[in-house]
């Protein structure tokens, strides 16, 4: 009996190592005034990536403050310390920045510029969505410093970049320009494309964005892993039930622990005995074998992947797409299902567009799935089926 009650441990501790801790986004820091505040998901709402900087004149010959891309993530300016980065502008220099997440009018201030140095150093903020049409929302007067789009900017307006152009307030010190420690978006929703703002917002209400896909740029394909992890929230949504990962994993090339899941639902399976290809872009007809299977399993007692084929689908078979002799045999069920449930439709020109079958579709994205496309089906499966 102890032994048995020891493997029993053994066992449910493996189990818990493999279930992730809960994970918190949130980002606090203390603004000008020394207050604390904290942003949802602030952990993701900084600058990603230097579109464009020409330095100001004159400039810093400190070659250290002379990098833009310290300006990208969190501050990590400490007072009284020398182990930080920055960037010097220069007077009148002119930094532009992208981020991986839409900046938005919100409650209060929706930006907030990290400047740091011995002088309050002034930059003019604009935003856009284009990198062609700007907005000026107003001055950062140095230091660290927030602003409100409210009034500024078109309403109901996402915007992708922000620019920080140096008012030349001290050109002649050590450090002409504003010195910019980071820049932090306050307010912010995931990029989508817009037909899918409302679906992306539904997802994450009803909690379906996994932690991977958080701070995530939407209208990127998806990969196989990334839809593992949608399929296991989607299959929870459904079934009311947590998943748990498998205790033993049979893959050489990942054991991220939703994968493990999925692939203990019998919702996910590998493109080999031992590999998963957690990277790989996923297909059309995947993404509805993937969430077909998540139906059965959340919908038909003592169904599993092995015995799939005792378990058929009951609807009526919708008109053939015209590139039907495309969709793969273990597909075809499911996109059939999936179109007449109208959870994943066609392309246009009556085309589900399964796979990609030349090099030029696979250039192309022809037959990926996006993640705002996942999201979006995910969002259907639940409210079809729940």
């Amino acid at each position: 009996m102890k032994k048995r009650a020891l493997s029993l441990v053994l066992v449910l501790a493996s189990l818990l190592a493999m279930v992730p801790a809960a994970y918190a986004a949130d980002y606090t820091f203390t603004d000008r005034y020394g207050d604390e505040r904290t942003v949802k998901d602030g952990e993701y709402s900084f600058a990603t990536r230097v579109v464009e900087f020409t330095p100001g004149s004159p400039w810093t010959k400190m070659e250290p403050e002379q990098d833009p891309n310290s300006t990208l993530g969190k501050p990590d300016y400490v007072e009284g310390s020398s182990d930080y980065t920055n960037l010097c502008l220069g007077a009148g220099g002119v930094l532009v920045l992208e981020f991986n997440v839409s900046i938005i009018d919100g409650e209060g201030e929706d930006i907030y510029v990290f400047e740091i140095g011995p002088d309050a150093e002034a930059t003019q903020v604009a935003v856009s969505s284009d990198l062609t049409t700007w907005y000026d929302v107003g001055t950062a007067k140095g230091r660290t410093t927030g602003l409100d789009l409210n009034g500024k900017v078109p309403e109901g307006g996402r915007f992708r970049y922000v620019r920080l152009t140096d008012l030349k307030e001290y050109p002649n010190s050590r450090w002409p320009g504003a010195d910019i420690d980071a820049v932090l978006a306050l307010n912010s929703k995931p990029v989508t494309s817009a037909w899918a703002e409302t679906e992306i917002d539904k997802a994450k209400e009803y909690g379906l964005i996994p932690d991977i896909l958080e701070g995530a740029v939407m209208t990127d394909p998806i990969t196989r892993l990334e839809f593992a992890a949608v399929s296991v929230k989607t299959y929870e949504k459904l079934s009311g039930v947590s998943a748990l990962p498998a205790v033993v994993n049979p893959f050489t090339d990942c054991s991220d622990p939703e994968m493990l899941k999925a692939y203990n639902l019998n919702v996910a399976v590998g493109v080999s005995a031992d590999t998963f290809a957690p990277d790989r872009l996923l297909n059309r007809e995947q993404a509805a074998a993937m969430l077909t299977r998540v139906f059965k399993r959340a919908t038909m007692p003592g169904w599993s992947y092995a015995e799939d084929a005792k378990f058929p689908l009951s609807f009526t078979q919708p008109a053939p797409f015209a590139d039907d002799g495309e969709i793969s045999g273990w597909a075809r069920e499911s996109v059939y299902f999936m179109a007449f449930n109208q959870i994943i439709n066609g392309i246009g020109d009556n085309k589900f567009a399964p796979a990609n079958t030349t090099s030029a579709q696979e250039a192309n994205h022809y037959a990926n799935a996006t993640r705002e496309q996942a999201l979006a089906i995910a969002v259907r499966m639940v409210e079809n089926f729940q």
